[in-house]
This record gives structure tokens, C-alpha cells and sequence, in this order.
């Protein structure tokens, strides 16, 4: 766990206002896209603000949370449980869609995730299958042309152990597009303020909004 939260790859943090901006801003993007009664799947959830925050603020009738981690589960029961929220031990890279509660939702979120497979084909097509029709996938990656995989300013021999790539936009469009979704909207985040701006492509991270 120290070394997770050393390499900064999951957040403990005890209330969303604690959340470092920028996942902050990509959680309170993605609730707006969340309707009436809407099962919503966030992939990977960490220590489970970010499924916490969903529930919270937007009317789904659940929010199942994802993740590997035992210890990041049993936070986000411990710190971030509401109502709406379920949280799931699985394994993203395994038949994660056989231990889901539900099989088919409206709304997946997926940030900083997608660069940890392998596989990564193989694991946005998962995600396809776990949409229903005209279903929004909410997905983000670190771009490439800002943070070089093999280049990366934040460790010390230049690559994150975590990682297997990184993704220019348009690389990252076109995993999803091979998959079968259409991208209704490219943005960046801002690498000062942290802000998702539509249109752009420049930023530290690329978001994208991808429709079944």
C-alpha cells in the first residue's frame, strides 16, 4: 500500500474535498451524464471516492465499484459507502463481467486505467459488452505527446513500472473506435488548472466521451 500511494497510483483520501483536482473534475464531469435511474459501473474505483461521488450527486439508482485491491475496497466501505454504492473485488483483466451484480449499464467510467492492461483491446471491448444500447463509456489515459511513456518526468529512470503505454489522443480514439464506439467528445485536461476543456488536445491527461 505505501508503495501505491508513494507512486502516486491510488489516492487514500477520507472526503472527495481531499481528491487531487484533477479527479475531482473527471468524477463531477462524468455525473453529468448520469439520468434517472441509471446503473452506473466505475471500473477500477480505487479507494472509492469517485463511486461515492456518483451516487451522491446524480440521480443512478446504483453505482458499482470495481477494483482489484482488498485494502482499496475496504476503504472505500469504511469512508465512501452510501446507499447507492456496491464495491466489487474483481479483476479487470479476468471475467470481471461474471462477478458484476449487473450485466449491463448506462454509464462506465474508466480514468487512468486503460495504460495498466496489457490487453488493452481486449479490455475496452469488455467494456463495450457491458453497455447497454446508445450506452456512454467516460474514459482517460495520460497523452502521450504531454508524458512520455518511456520519458516520464515524474520517476526516476523515466518509466512508470505501473504502465505499459501511453496514448496519444488520437491513438486513444481510435482503440475505442476499433471497438465499436463513436466518440461524441475529445477533451483535455488543463496542466495548470486542471480543468477538462472540450476540443483541446494538449493537456496532461486526454478524456474522452464514447457512445455504444
Amino acid at each position: 500500500m505505501d508503495e501505491e500511494i508513494d507512486q502516486m497510483e491510488r489516492m487514500y483520501a477520507t472526503s472527495f474535498d481531499d481528491v487531487m483536482l484533477d479527479h475531482h473534475y473527471r468524477y463531477h464531469y462524468a455525473s453529468r451524464f448520469i439520468r434517472e435511474g441509471d446503473f452506473v459501473l466505475d471500473a477500477a474505483c480505487g479507494s472509492g471516492y469517485g463511486t461515492h461521488y456518483m451516487a451522491e450527486h446524480s440521480p443512478c439508482s446504483i453505482a458499482v465499484g470495481v477494483d482489484r485491491s482488498e485494502h482499496a475496497l475496504d476503504w472505500a466501505v469504511n469512508y465512501f459507502s452510501h446507499a447507492k454504492t456496491v464495491y466489487l473485488n474483481s479483476d479487470l483483466t479476468g471475467s470481471f463481467r461474471d462477478d458484476l451484480p449487473i450485466h449491463w449499464f448506462d454509464v462506465i467510467t474508466c480514468f487512468e486505467t486503460v495504460e495498466h492492461l496489457k490487453e488493452d483491446q481486449a479490455f475496452i471491448k469488455k467494456l463495450y459488452d457491458s453497455l447497454t444500447a446508445n450506452g456512454i463509456l467516460l474514459i482517460s489515459a495520460p497523452n502521450e505527446n504531454v508524458i512520455p511513456y518511456l520519458e516520464n518526468p515524474y520517476y526516476l529512470n523515466g518509466v512508470n513500472p505501473y504502465h505499459y503505454r501511453h496514448y496519444r489522443p488520437n491513438e486513444l480514439k481510435r482503440l475505442l473506435l476499433n471497438c465499436g464506439f463513436r466518440i461524441q467528445q475529445v477533451l483535455t485536461q488543463d496542466n495548470d488548472t486542471y480543468e477538462l476543456i472540450p476540443g483541446r488536445i494538449d493537456g496532461f491527461s486526454t478524456v474522452l466521451v464514447a457512445i455504444k
